[in-house]
């Protein structure tokens, strides 16, 4: 190819020739990859796909250093071999071995260096400018769990225990508003840390159950269709509710559980948490990239775009 302009961003150009020059390693990895699952390397319309991909990349780094550079935000060659020596720690191997492996994926150490002061840069940048858009709450989290222990809580037994509100067939709106609220004051009754047990045979209209503090003894997934679900998501000594069923406003409590193996919520929350804000500050960054591309003049040329693609 002969070099030219491969795109302009704002007041800043990248070279076609910089753009194949960053694709070597990208290409070089691909081949292997290629290699070891006996796949074709990428050609004709691929290769392109894979040029334009690293030319966008190239756009974001531009876009990212405008940002740093109005914030004044900068990166150090010593937080540059801090790391460098945290990767070569991570991959268990010697520095010199490390330097032949980055030679195999088509880069020298001086490349190597400059990616990364690229992507600690963009590092910072994002965490100044996208950080403070993701907040997860707890009840996301939580939803999370539920949602990657379920099935297995589904094939234990568990003991719960519930209050209900009776709501009569074919009750009128203020009726049904009227027994949702007292539902809602036996749950502040039991919030504020009084006996869940005390409440139920005080409050509950379930005649079979309320003498027993609420027990409905030990059942398995299926017993109770419209409490299923909740029960199923609480850990023991949770309390959840009103919950709307066709006899009334229940407030549950679970009581036991089978063991089956499941961390507790409590053990894994932190966990959970910092994997849904990594998978949000992705998103996020996409987000805020794509609103500094639509404020930013950018021209992508031909041969990589068959024509000029700024507005």
């Amino acid at each position: 190819m002969v070099d030219g302009i491969a795109a302009v961003v704002g007041s800043e150009i990248i070279l076609l020739s910089e753009v194949v020059d960053r694709s070597v390693p990208v290409f070089a990895e691909l081949e292997a990859m290629s290699r070891q699952g006996g796949a074709a390397p990428p050609v004709g319309a691929q290769r392109l796909d894979v040029l334009r991909e690293v030319l966008e990349a190239m756009i974001d780094e531009i876009l990212v250093g405008q940002q740093a550079a109005e914030i004044k935000l900068n990166v150090t060659s010593e937080e540059v071999e801090a790391a460098i020596a945290n990767v070569v720690r991570e991959n268990g191997v010697d520095r010199e071995v490390f330097e032949r492996e980055i030679a195999k994926r088509g880069m020298d150490m001086t490349e190597y260096r400059a990616q990364m002061r690229r992507d600690l840069l963009k590092f910072k940048v994002i965490n100044l400018k996208v950080r403070g858009r993701v907040k997860i709450a707890d009840a996301e989290a939580r939803e999370y769990y539920n949602g990657l222990v379920r099935d297995v809580r589904a094939s234990g037994w568990f003991e719960g225990a519930h209050i209900l509100v009776r709501v009569p067939q074919g009750a009128r709106a203020v009726e049904v508003a009227r027994a949702r609220k007292r539902a809602e004051e036996i749950r502040a009754r039991i919030d504020a840390g009084e006996s869940f047990e005390a409440v139920a045979a005080e409050c509950s209209e379930d005649a079979a159950t309320a003498a027993g503090g609420g027990a409905l003894g030990q059942r398995t997934p299926g017993d109770i269709p419209a409490l299923d679900r909740v029960f199923v998501d609480l850990e023991p000594g949770e309390v959840s509710g009103p919950i709307r069923t066709s006899s009334g406003f229940h407030v549950v409590k679970l009581l036991d559980r089978e063991d089956l193996g499941v961390q507790p919520f409590a053990d894994v929350r932190q966990r959970i948490i910092n994997q849904l804000v990594q998978e949000e500050m992705i998103r996020q960054e996409k987000i805020w990239l794509k609103e500094l591309k639509l404020r930013t003049f950018i021209d992508r040329r031909s041969p990589l775009y068959g024509a000029r693609t700024a507005p």
